[in-house]
């Protein structure tokens, strides 16, 4: 019993090391560390460390830019491993007090854009008043919606269509945006 208690407290420390690493990985350089009067044990954090509701990053662009930070060739959407990842410049609130540059670079940032449209939001107006051609607007989709709204959801057979075809993955914004799955 008390291997099993070690070997699963070992497992646990490696996952959360590996995880901290990753997020050091992230944002820190070995030059950050090396940052005059910085303590790891004392109370003031380097800036590269701060939490993410501590700074603010630029946005994602599709257009290339000099410093090529922040450049998408494709937003992503379906599989993780297949989004592309890019590099941001982030800048530390000023109302936080951390060591070291304000602004550094953010690496490992997926290209996702994403929508106001909330994915159970859509299957519930799908679902209720779907008939209608809801959905389809709220997609983008407005010509379908148009022609939904006035064959009531094609008598039905488009309006069951369409549920299968959002529970199925097959249905997604007209303009290429990821689902926001949750609220």
């Amino acid at each position: 019993m008390a291997a099993m208690f070690i070997f699963l407290f070992s497992l646990f420390l490696d996952i959360s090391v590996t995880k901290a690493n990753q997020n050091l990985s992230d944002t820190c350089t070995r030059d950050d560390f090396n940052t005059d009067g910085y303590d790891p044990n004392g109370p003031t954090l380097l800036c590269c460390l701060v939490p993410e509701d501590y700074y603010s990053c630029e946005g994602i662009s599709m257009e290339p830019q000099a410093n090529e930070t922040g450049y998408c060739s494709e937003y992503g959407s379906g599989r993780f491993e297949d989004v592309q990842m890019t590099e941001v410049n982030c800048t530390v609130f000023e109302a936080i007090d951390c060591l070291g540059n304000r602004t550094f670079v953010k690496r490992n940032v997926p290209c996702i854009k994403y929508s106001g449209l909330y994915y159970p939001t859509i299957v519930f107006l799908s679902v209720f008043i779907g008939f209608c051609g809801i959905d389809r607007f709220c997609l983008g989709y407005c010509c379908l919606g148009i022609a939904k709204l006035l064959t009531l959801g094609g008598i039905g057979i488009w309006w069951i269509v369409d549920i299968i075809l959002l529970l199925s993955g097959n249905l997604e914004p007209a303009n290429g945006d990821t689902w926001n799955r949750y609220y």
